[in-house]
């Protein structure tokens, strides 16, 4: 099957992975509801064009993620939500990927627990090359924001920039791991956060705030703004999504 040849599982790197992508993001969405029989390898096959191997290896890959369990002669059926491995990267941006309120509110609750202490700990090690990078991706959030929404893409990728360097600035190598884990879902939550009407001109100054305590070596200060600064996000997602 070529790369550029269209059909039911879209454009992907490799065939595998367009048919992980194509049943995970099904599954995820609820299409393919909890305990669910999935089609047999052949029918699966011949819905999505490609090898009964490659199918295989696809239900593998589901498998290893939690949210399936193969059995011989029973077929593949899908694990209840709790057997899932959430903190995977592929079922974290699958999530992200949906927008579903719930998980958008998971995520913001996940980051106020994690990234007012992740800005306390930056304000104390930040490295110079760190804090010139937290000032880079300030300033392109500030050119970007009054060009919205037109330059949506680029200020999400200037405020992702901003928390991951936080992140990273922490010195915490397990903070930061968390970081690059949550990268895709961040970046959905993020984009989907910007869309909040006022959210923006709520949480600019907030940010800025965050980086003149990170900057000034204020570490309680730069704890209390970045708690700020997710909350008042949340509360925009809130209004956004009629909480």
């Amino acid at each position: 099957m070529g790369m550029t040849q269209e059909g039911p599982l879209g454009r992907h790197r490799t065939i595998h992975g367009r048919v992980v992508e194509w049943l995970g993001r099904r599954i995820v969405s609820g299409e393919l509801s909890d305990g669910s029989q999935l089609p047999n390898e052949t029918e699966l096959a011949a819905q999505l064009r490609v090898s009964r191997g490659g199918v295989r290896e696809a239900v593998k890959a589901l498998a290893a993620k939690g949210l399936v369990e193969a059995r011989p002669r029973l077929g593949t059926r899908v694990l209840p939500r709790e057997q899932w491995n959430l903190m995977d990267r592929e079922v974290l941006t699958w999530h992200g990927q949906l927008g579903k309120a719930g998980f958008l509110g998971d995520l913001l609750e996940l980051r106020l627990m994690v990234e007012p202490g992740a800005a306390r700990l930056a304000a104390e090690r930040a490295t110079p090359e760190q804090l010139a990078v937290l000032e880079n991706a300030y300033g392109r959030m500030e050119s970007h924001a009054p060009k919205l929404p037109g330059a949506e893409e680029e200020f999400v990728a200037a405020d992702l920039a901003f928390h991951l360097i936080l992140l990273r600035a922490s010195g915490n190598q397990l903070i930061e791991q968390l970081g690059r884990l949550l990268e895709a879902s961040l970046h959905h939550g993020l984009e989907a956060s910007s869309h909040a009407p006022g959210g923006v001109a709520a949480t600019l100054p907030l940010h800025h705030a965050v980086l003149v305590a990170v900057r000034g070596h204020r570490p309680v200060a730069a704890f209390r703004a970045m708690k700020r600064l997710i909350e008042t996000t949340t509360q925009a997602v809130r209004e956004m999504v009629g909480e």
